[in-house]
């Protein structure tokens, strides 16, 4: 069973809809019925799973100096405990501190793209707010494009 959009998530759509028709496009949802937003590479990179690009941007990240560590979030039943939750939700799924001290999160998708979830874009906010990075990637070259700004910082 798909959740109903709220009325925020319609006026949102209604809204891209009308900017397309103006502009003489094709409209496009905005935002899945979920709220989760379509992923697409910024910059053309190899197609590979999360889990590749997930490995291949920690390692990089690593090889020039920065404190780059695995997010592990989830849920499930953990013996006598029962059902727990663990992990920051939202958080991207690599948390790094770049060496003037900068807070970095990363969200690593697939290379054909993927979904930001409410909950990652939530996060998003908060990390970015506190003037700290957040920025989703879906192949080592997004991330070599999009770091080469705060490594050069």
């Amino acid at each position: 069973m798909t959740k109903r959009q709220t009325k925020a998530q319609k006026f949102a759509d209604y809204h891209a809809a009308f900017k397309c028709v103006l502009a003489g496009e094709s409209p496009k949802r905005v935002t899945n019925k979920d709220g989760s937003i379509t992923t697409r590479p910024s910059v053309t990179v190899e197609e590979k799973s999360e889990a590749e690009v997930l490995k291949d941007c920690i390692k990089w990240l690593r090889s020039r100096g920065v404190v780059a560590d695995r997010m592990n979030v989830g849920a499930g039943v953990l013996s006598d405990a029962g059902f727990r939750k663990y992990g920051i939700e939202g958080a991207g799924d690599i948390i790094a501190i770049l060496s003037n001290g900068r807070h970095l999160e990363v969200e690593c998708k697939a290379g054909k793209g993927g979904r930001w979830s409410v909950s990652q874009q939530e996060r998003a906010k908060k990390v970015e707010w506190n003037n700290a990075i957040y920025i989703i990637v879906h192949g080592i070259e997004e991330l070599e494009y999009k770091m080469e700004y705060y490594l050069n910082d």
